[in-house]
């Protein structure tokens, strides 16, 4: 039997090395180099590891009672609970290699997709891996390395470009199909800004592609059609999230809210020296970062310098629709990002139009001003043949160079920068852009010559890349083990009876199946979390005399009532407690705690950890009769009596018997109220005794209350049910179906027949071999 041989023709061999190349970057992902600290630490694996051991349990996590008081953790789209490739993941593997898997593997495919849309742009081979690489490890990359959202949901970006233009070319169903189920996917990821991005870019494209062909206006629907497929198919995630972004106000967000994280216009140099704003006094969020309203953590541009040099090439060189096209989005989203440091006013404008307000951080529309640069670089490697254009690109990149170099010092010696930016730090990394450039040029030019094959440009370039990524504002290292790596962790989780942990730790108690009381999430946590908002500060001692001007929660840090009256148990801190109520367990150096907890700038790099135990915490649930609730807790500064949304109850006993976690067993002579510790939500309701179901009420201190009226011993069962759930789940299951049937379909129908694969040995003609590598191969600059 005859088979088709693989052949590393130019397109293979490209590919080929764009991946591995990719791979050999992130390759310590798989041998357990991560990133540490920061919000994969303390967000994303302790969220992850609440979904895992809900799929554990053959369940989705529409509700955790260890995430604060409670919180709809589908709903907070970080856990991208119905995202296909985290079901089978978290399900099958251990958490922290998961997490690793994922983010290589989702590298891989941004790479992978940024390669095949470029080929479908018309770039060349090696011009299309230049694009990849270039996009994957850009600036934008390395400073969101520790942020999930961001490498999970862009490599859908130019997928869903690509099936854009299939659509707007041959207007035929299964790219609009594909289209569906790529958006559908993306939007599964959540956070929902990257996906914001992606519909917009394309809807230009079938708008600027019936520009180009009128005669096609009609495919424009099936972009539109797509696009909408793709909302039907995440419909259960969308609803549960714009609900809870409804309930905590992140519908409606404060204009300077939406403003800050901008891009400083003085920083476009960075793209000449990369590393010029790293290792400045006070790390990314100096006081440097803030004056200019932003942090090291969402304003990076930066492109590789091989890739800058040849941007310049292609934005000389005439290209086509495509190129003009990501010109105007290039300029479009630079601007965009620096716009709140130019003009408020005009960015003011900006975020009233319909979407554009839903989103912050404007300094990360740089993602796509890099992958429009990344493009130019591609199409610019492409026309390396011709030798007056190229030449000329290459002397303009240099003249560039030498603007931004003189640029940087000009800014870094302002007399009201030269703290943070000048000095011996400054002149060692305009060394390190120096030399960068001059072995840039010199590759650059031997490639003009014909001297050095495409091959050696993407190696230096994946070698600069990969050096300024694992430089930049994450922390990488080895996996960090937890509770076992840490002394005070491990105190912890030996403690019996713990209810709720207060303190500095965010989420990380959810990885060894503790509950946090102030949840870490990426939606704002709803009342009554902001009340222990103070209590999560760090080097403050919890007894000291601070003012409203320091911080908001200032009373509660003479109140540890507010704790115990919520059920918190323990307590971390760097710093002393002075409370009758509050007892410390343990108190010891602890290494892990100091990498993994959030450290302010000017914060000694080692703290004096302490475990402390509360006293008299309240139970999740209890029975509140006439004499009230002798837990409640005093709030803004007052004693704040207890008050009921019905009227008061006349019990004079009332107690809760039992409580397992769903179902109170209640004992009382006369009307109460059971009080839970969870927060208030949409979708609860209660029985009484299998009876009608009510929905719950909400208290004056923003926990569920239920009405039990009469005498005797009853049951009082409470049942979460997502709002929409049924109609938002059936919508995307069968968006989903068909989505899946017409791929599948599409894939039978293209399955080539016996007959077909005999003909297709003339694949093995040595002439058609030949031609495959010829000038669109990219291997070596076309001569002439």
């Amino acid at each position: 039997m005859n088979t088709k041989k693989f052949r590393l023709d130019a397109p293979n061999t490209a590919c080929f090395w764009t991946l591995a190349l990719a791979a050999a970057l992130l390759s310590g992902l798989l041998v357990g180099v991560e990133p540490v600290g920061g919000d994969p630490d303390r967000m994303y694996r302790p969220i992850k590891a609440e979904l895992a051991r809900s799929l554990a349990e053959a369940r989705l996590p529409f509700w955790s009672d260890r995430v604060g008081l409670g919180f709809p953790l589908v709903a907070e789209s970080h856990a991208a609970a119905f995202y296909p490739p985290n079901l089978l993941l978290y399900r099958f593997l251990s958490v922290p290699f998961a997490y690793r898997l994922s983010m290589f593997l989702h590298y891989l495919f941004m790479a992978g997709a940024t390669y095949a849309y470029a080929r479908r742009l018309k770039l060349t081979p090696y011009g299309a891996s230049l694009a990849a690489l270039s996009f994957s490890f850009c600036g934008f990359q390395s400073i969101h390395s520790s942020h999930e959202w961001s490498y999970h949901a862009l490599p859908y970006l130019p997928l869903c470009l690509l099936l854009a233009e299939r659509i707007m070319a041959e207007g035929r169903v299964l790219p609009v199909a594909g289209l569906g189920l790529a958006y559908g996917l993306q939007l599964t990821v959540g956070h929902f800004q990257v996906q914001s991005w992606t519909a917009g870019l394309v809807l230009a494209t079938g708008i600027w592609r019936t520009l180009e062909s009128p005669r096609h206006i009609l495919r424009v629907l099936g972009v539109i059609a797509g696009l909408a497929w793709g909302a039907a198919i995440a419909a259960v995630q969308l609803g549960s999230s714009w609900e809870l972004a409804r309930f905590v106000g992140y519908d409606d967000r404060p204009f300077l809210e939406l403003a800050f994280f901008g891009f400083p216009p003085a920083h476009w140099a960075e793209l000449v020296v990369p590393s010029w704003l790293r290792g400045i006094p006070g790390g990314p969020e100096a006081n440097y970062w803030y004056a200019l309203g932003t942090t090291g953590y969402e304003a990076c541009l930066y492109i590789g310098t091989i890739p800058l040099i040849f941007a310049f090439v292609g934005l000389l060189s005439k290209g086509g629709s495509a190129m003009r096209f990501w010109i105007g989005v290039t300029l479009a989203t630079f601007i965009l990002a620096v716009l709140p440091g130019v003009w408020l006013q005009g960015f003011e404008w900006v975020a009233s139009l319909p979407g554009m307000g839903l989103f912050r951080a404007p300094g990360r529309f740089l993602a796509l001003t890099s992958l429009g640069l990344a493009l130019f670089a591609g199409h610019g490697l492409d026309r390396g043949g011709s030798r007056v254009l190229a030449w000329t690109g290459l002397a303009l990149a240099l003249v560039f160079a030498a603007t931004g170099a003189w640029w940087v010092v000009s800014w870094s010696w302002r007399p009201d920068h030269v703290r943070e930016l000048g000095g011996d730090r400054l002149l060692i990394r305009l060394a390190m852009a120096g030399g960068a450039w001059l072995i840039a040029a010199i590759l650059a030019a031997a490639w003009l010559r014909g001297r050095v094959p495409a091959q050696v440009l993407l190696v230096a370039t994946a070698a600069e890349l990969g050096g300024l990524y694992y430089t930049s504002t994450t922390d990488w290292g080895w996996a960090v083990p937890v509770p076992g790596s840490s002394p005070i962790l491990k105190r912890l989780a030996a403690e019996k009876d713990v209810g709720k942990v207060a303190g500095l730790l965010s989420d990380i108690p959810l990885r060894f199946g503790m509950a946090p009381l102030f949840p870490y999430t990426g939606f704002a946590a709803p009342p009554p979390h902001r009340y222990f908002s103070a209590f999560t500060q760090r080097n403050v001692p919890m007894n000291s005399p601070l003012t409203a001007a320091t911080s908001p929660g200032y009373f509660f840090y003479q109140h540890t009532d507010l704790l115990s009256g919520y059920g918190a148990t323990h307590g971390v801190w760097d710093g002393p407690v002075d409370s009758p109520s509050v007892e410390m367990i343990v108190q010891q150096r602890d290494e892990t705690l100091d990498r993994l907890v959030n450290r302010p700038a000017g914060a000694p790099a080692h703290a004096s950890w302490r475990l402390y135990r509360i006293k008299d915490a309240a139970p999740f649930a209890r029975a509140v009769g006439r004499a009230g609730d002798p837990f409640a807790p005093i709030i803004e500064g007052r004693s704040q009596k207890f008050a009921y949304p019905f009227a008061p109850p006349d019990a004079t006993r009332s107690e809760v018997t039992s409580w397992d976690g769903r179902t109170a067993i209640v004992d009382h002579d006369g009307s109460c109220a059971v009080v839970l510790n969870r927060m208030f939500y949409p979708g609860w309701t209660y029985t009484i005794d299998d009876g009608r179901e009510e929905p719950v009420s909400r208290n004056s201190f923003f926990v569920q209350t239920a009405q039990v009226p009469g005498a005797g011993t009853h049951r009082v069962t409470f049942t979460y049910r997502p709002s929409y759930l049924v109609p938002t789940a059936m919508l995307s299951a069968g968006s989903l179906l068909l989505a899946l049937a017409i791929l599948g379909w599409g894939a039978y129908r293209r399955s080539p027949s016996p007959r077909k694969n005999d003909a297709d040995r003339k694949d093995d003609d040595p002439e058609q071999h030949r031609l495959s590598r010829g000038v669109e191969g990219g291997g070596q600059p076309p001569k002439g």
